[in-house]
């Protein structure tokens, strides 16, 4: 069978910061974590589906069209659903009913090498796998109870977890590799290359088969992967610059640019995307960050867009509004959980999409309020405007000095390279005193949503945000402060938004009682969801964490040089990360330090000692022997066991 579609179906997914991978071909984010995404799931008209189990998490969340997943997360599909999720290189993962998956940790770096590991635990149920490569470093494998099986870029496979503790591995394209055995002595190694398939007994036995073509799950991923072909193929050759952008930018501009909106060359921003729903909705109805809903994951408020298209231009790149074109979406490099700026007034929390001016507020209009923002004057609202911005005691910016990237209030964005140009445009548009460019910046505080505390965590965003005339209409009594009602400051309401996001969280799962204001009511799913059922749903993040006694059943180098050493590998998907405990050291070190893991202990590239995750650097460079660069004698633990030295490479 021709393999058609499965270069198309490279579609989004996760985004990753900057270590030991090639600009020009990966994101940056603001922690070492990579995000995968919910892109397709099946739910039934009771809102029964697939679900997350987020790590720390006390009950499920429903598995919603474009919502994140991380390391720790646990994707759980019903007896007759099913759901897909992408990762920003192509890769993609389809769950069959009744499944179990444990993203454990993406692309974390290991300690003897320049690898990244991926590790996908499952725990039953079966997946089906078309997996493409982050760089040549990357070591993708799927855990089972009793195999590892690590696959080759480009190879398409199906593993499936059976009740009685057997592996049954097929491929359809490509080669697989599958690590299995009782001990680590006897562990033996086996390809599956194009049309294979390999049974990993429950004990440890192995058999050859023929491949199974045309089961139902085949069939419904054929189904899956002719839709995706036909709806999300590039009709139309893409701008030259686009196609130098990283891969997800390129694949969404591949898959979805056509479908959805199209790519126009603009003089003031050069190439952008502009959505049809500029069009399909009322004038000025539509905005970003307004059909969706909020998620407090990793520590931040992250945007699930309704959108189908939705994951990479809410994730990548900035949105800005323009009075010729509407809202336009400028792709970038650099990715945020949401691109928004947060405030909170007059009892309301606010957001609006970042945009250009943003970086433009950081200089001279900083105030009593912050950049800008609204105040009471008598009856009425003002906003706190620049009205003429090329004024000599406001003068215009130019270019983004460091100590303008501390704007007070809110949190700080970076600028992408490739927006620098635009930015460039409109700063010498507003010294021009240009019409287009100053109704794009006078026009910014119309695009506040606000919401009360129980609406942050409303399904629908749409169906509770507030606008900007109903909130702030005039106090309802003359005699009030002009102050009154003033906005609150709030040093950051991000933080404080996901706080009261939590404790709305918290509330509804019936753990503490509500706060005035109950939030929205419970999604069915979780409604559904009685103790039995939680206690459950704890058992499984339990079982999917696989102990120390089963790790030599694992493709990561580190793995076989820590038994020679006597010591273990650990994962953390907490921190995403790969670790040795009676070494104490971490994936993170050998960023940090330049750290590494060798068959002759901990070795360093830098000048220094290092010991339980901190670094001393030398006076002088090492020299042979016992010198001041080495940290004499082996780590220890708390277990008392020991191994390795730490020395200069």
């Amino acid at each position: 069978m021709k393999q058609k579609g499965f270069g198309t179906l490279s579609l989004l997914g996760i985004f990753v910061v900057a270590i030991s991978l090639s600009a020009s071909d990966q994101y940056k984010v603001v922690d070492d974590f990579y995000f995968g995404h919910i892109s397709f799931t099946e739910t039934g008209p009771d809102g029964d589906g697939p679900v997350i189990l987020r790590e720390g998490m006390t009950a499920p969340e429903p598995a919603v069209l474009n919502a994140p997943l991380g390391p720790g997360d646990i994707i759980r599909t019903t007896d007759i659903r099913r759901c897909e999720i992408q990762f920003d290189t192509g890769t993609i993962v389809r769950l069959d009913v009744s499944t179990e998956l444990k993203i454990e940790t993406i692309f974390a770096r290991n300690l003897s090498r320049m690898n990244g590991i991926s590790n996908l635990a499952l725990t039953k149920g079966r997946v089906y796998i078309m997996y493409k490569q982050y760089d040549s470093h990357e070591l993708f494998q799927v855990l089972t109870a009793n195999a590892a099986v690590k696959m080759k870029h480009d190879t398409v496979a199906m593993i499936k977890a059976l009740e009685d503790g057997s592996t049954d591995i097929q491929v359809r394209y490509g080669k697989a590799s599958a690590m299995f055995g009782p001990d680590a002595r006897t562990a033996r190694e086996k390809d599956i290359k194009k049309l294979q398939r390999l049974v990993v007994l429950k004990d440890h036995q192995f058999e050859t088969a023929d491949y199974v073509e045309g089961t139902e799950f085949e069939k419904w991923n054929d189904e899956i992967n002719a839709s995706f072909a036909g709806l999300h193929e590039g009709k139309n050759a893409l701008p030259k610059p686009i196609q130098k952008l990283p891969k997800a930018v390129f694949y969404f501009a591949q898959n979805y640019g056509n479908m959805y909106g199209e790519w126009l060359w603009d003089a003031l921003y050069g190439y952008v995307w502009r959505p049809f729903y500029n069009d399909r909705y009322p004038w000025g109805n539509w905005q970003p960050y307004f059909y969706g809903h909020w998620a407090a994951y990793q520590n931040q408020m992250f945007w699930v867009p309704d959108e189908p298209w939705g994951w990479v231009p809410y994730h990548l790149g900035i949105w800005q509004w323009d009075k010729k074109l509407g809202w336009v979406w400028l792709p970038g490099s650099l990715f945020a959980p949401a691109w928004v700026d947060w405030d909170y007034l007059n009892g309301y929390y606010c957001w609006r999409p970042w945009s250009l001016w943003d970086w433009y507020f950081m200089d001279s209009f900083w105030g009593p309020w912050g950049a800008y923002g609204f105040y009471a004057q008598g009856d009425s609202w003002t906003y706190n405007w620049p009205p003429e911005p090329s004024r000599p005691s406001e003068p215009v910016l130019t270019k983004i000095r460091k100590d303008q990237l501390k704007k007070g209030g809110s949190t700080y964005l970076p600028m992408p390279k490739e927006i620098k140009g635009s930015f460039k445009n409109v700063i010498a548009g507003l010294e021009r005193k240009d019409p287009r460019t100053l109704e794009s910046l006078n026009r910014v505080p119309a695009h506040l949503v606000f919401i009360d505390k129980a609406g942050l965590n409303a399904r629908r965003i749409q169906d509770r945000a507030l606008t900007r005339e109903k909130v702030m209409k005039p106090a309802a009594s003359t005699s009030a402060s002009p102050d009154a009602a003033a906005r609150v400051m709030m040093k950051e309401p991000s933080r404080e938004a996901m706080r009261v996001f939590k404790l709305n969280e918290l509330a509804e799962s019936g753990l503490r009682r509500p706060e005035a204001g109950s939030p929205r009511t419970p999604d069915p799913m979780l409604r559904r969801m009685d103790g039995r059922a939680l206690d459950r749903s704890l058992d499984v993040l339990r079982s999917l964490s696989f102990g120390p006694a089963e790790r030599f059943r694992d493709w990561n180098p580190d793995v076989r040089i820590a038994r020679s050493l006597g010591v273990r590998i650990d994962y953390s998907s907490a921190t995403n990360e790969v670790r040795c405990p009676q070494l104490k050291i971490s994936s993170r070190d050998t960023e940090r330090f330049g750290v590494r893991l060798s068959s002759g202990g901990v070795s360093s590239s830098y000048s220094g000692s290092y010991s339980g995750g901190s670094w001393v650097p030398s006076e002088s460079s090492y020299s042979s022997g016992a010198s001041r660069g080495e940290h004499a004698g082996p780590a220890s633990s708390a277990d008392g066991k020991s191994g390795g030295t730490v020395k200069k490479d």
